[in-house]
């Protein structure tokens, strides 16, 4: 059976259970990968692909950019939420540059430890389904995960206005 982003993530966080900076490393780099597969499928849902502007490079940074430039046929939510994939991501991609390629810089188990919450996050905005749309239409806000705020009112109604 083929591999899931979440299997992936599953097996980054195993290896950051390791003490050694090569498993934090190894699990950066897992964790980023569960992220960029997790954000093509997600993209792929999209009414259309956003526009591959900003700057040149690979697949990698070529689906950064559309998701920092979503078509103007998404809704609100999906643009709010292509964007802040996008940007994540890039902070993502960065870090996992660093563990693959930079061998003479330190990795932190700080930098672990961002790196899995920040796919935690993108995996679950993803993961999320479009019905919240109404409610960020709805209240006109989005948090900083790029979902809307959880309800006050728990029955889904708008209170009444007072008389």
């Amino acid at each position: 059976m083929p591999t899931t982003s979440h299997e992936l993530m599953s097996i980054a966080r195993e290896q950051g259970q390791h003490a050694s900076e090569g498993w934090r490393r190894s699990a950066i780099s897992r964790a980023y990968y569960a992220a960029y597969h997790r954000c093509r499928e997600w993209e792929q849902a999209l009414p259309a692909l956003g526009a591959n502007m900003g700057e040149e490079g690979g697949r990698h940074q070529e689906l950064i950019n559309r998701l920092k430039h979503p078509d103007r046929t998404c809704s609100a939510i999906l643009k709010l939420r292509s964007k802040a994939n996008g940007v994540q991501l890039e902070v993502q991609r960065e870090r996992r540059v660093k563990a693959d390629y930079r061998l003479g810089d330190w990795v932190s188990e700080k930098e672990l430890g961002e790196q899995l919450d920040q796919v935690a996050q993108l995996i679950a905005r993803c993961d999320q389904p479009s019905c919240a749309d109404s409610a960020v239409l709805r209240t006109g806000r989005i948090t900083d995960a790029g979902t809307p705020p959880p309800s006050p009112n728990p029955s889904g109604t708008p209170p009444s206005a007072p008389r």
